[in-house]
């Protein structure tokens, strides 16, 4: 076994060393290109293959760094924000898709007000203003899309703010299938992949990805994850605690008709689980991550031996360490 481990990791190194470094105008242009990793113990427990594209990797931490530059850029072209205006977009972020906005919006010329519903956590609530975003709670009592209707009446109350509104921009979408999916393609080259699981916030990730997978590879199988407390395809929300998932709607974006089923998961089976995979696989994710694992260890028993599971991991453990002291 240690043979076949150092054997293993000379070749990763030998390949690292042997990549092209590039240099780049701005940390924007450093988005995208993240690593598929295989989940070596994960995978032997379960009896599966299992990989995970690590967009926690990205600038700013998270996936959402690829969809917030993406909607900008697509609001440039569209006439609807000039660069270096000063023009103040608006967005109820979520957290993750706030960071990405406020990164490109500082590069960009832009001012950026983020609305964000008061259960998220502090951590991630600071990290927003130490990069010079406005930030607006709302009261998560009120439903978990309390962000999206506090921000529609500061929109109202100011109309020269830009909302891109992530829940309903088809550039969500259009920038997966644009960067992320190509990128799963290249990876993978001729190895099938047969079943994608993953969270369902905005939907804009599942939707883009899922659809150029599953024209690549029509016998891809495509698994929505969500909290136990509620039932997507039944139209069913309520509270919850894992964050980035359930949004209280069914997103204009998200395309119901590349589901093939879903999975659900509770927050305490998420925090186990991330746990078991730092500790394991040692790779560090956050909560809504967490819960594609745990719905790939639900499907796992299904699934015949050597069967291919990708997934994705958005972000990194530490906006969520609170929830372990």
């Amino acid at each position: 076994m240690g043979s076949r481990r150092r054997t293993r990791y000379a070749f990763v190194l030998i390949t690292a060393l042997g990549n092209d470094l590039m240099l780049h105008n701005s940390i924007l242009d450093a988005i995208g290109h993240t690593p598929i990793v295989r989940l070596a113990q994960f995978s032997e427990d379960l009896g599966i293959e299992v990989y995970a594209k690590l967009e926690s990797l990205n600038p700013g931490g998270s996936h959402k760094a690829r969809i917030a530059l993406g909607m900008i850029l697509d609001a440039e072209r569209r006439g609807v924000l000039m660069r270096d205006s000063g023009q103040t977009i608006i967005e109820p972020s979520g957290g993750n898709t706030g960071i990405g906005l406020v990164m490109a919006g500082n590069v960009l010329g832009y001012k950026v007000v983020l609305v964000i519903p008061d259960n998220y956590s502090p951590e991630k609530q600071k990290l927003l203003r130490l990069y010079g975003a406005k930030v607006v709670l709302s009261d998560s009592r009120l439903g978990n899309n309390s962000h999206g209707e506090k921000c529609m009446e500061l929109q109202l109350e100011n109309p020269s703010y830009v909302m891109l509104n992530q829940q309903r921009n088809g550039a969500n979408p259009q920038t997966h299938r644009d960067t992320t999916a190509p990128e799963i393609l290249s990876a993978f080259g001729e190895q099938r992949v047969d079943y994608f699981v993953s969270g369902i916030g905005t939907g804009g990730h599942i939707t883009g990805i899922g659809e150029t997978l599953k024209a690549a590879w029509p016998a891809l199988r495509v698994m929505g994850v969500e909290p136990e407390e509620c039932d997507l395809l039944k139209n069913q929300h309520a509270p919850h605690h894992i964050q980035g998932l359930s949004i209280g709607l069914i997103p204009s974006i998200l395309n119901l008709d590349v589901l093939d089923g879903m999975l659900k998961v509770s927050r305490m089976e998420c925090l186990d689980m991330m746990k078991r995979i730092m500790r394991t696989d040692a790779i560090s994710l956050g909560l809504s991550s967490a819960a594609n694992m745990v719905a790939i260890a639900k499907l796992a028993p299904e699934l015949p031996p050597e069967t291919v599971v990708l997934t994705m991991v958005y972000d990194n453990a530490d906006s969520y360490l609170p929830s372990f002291e």
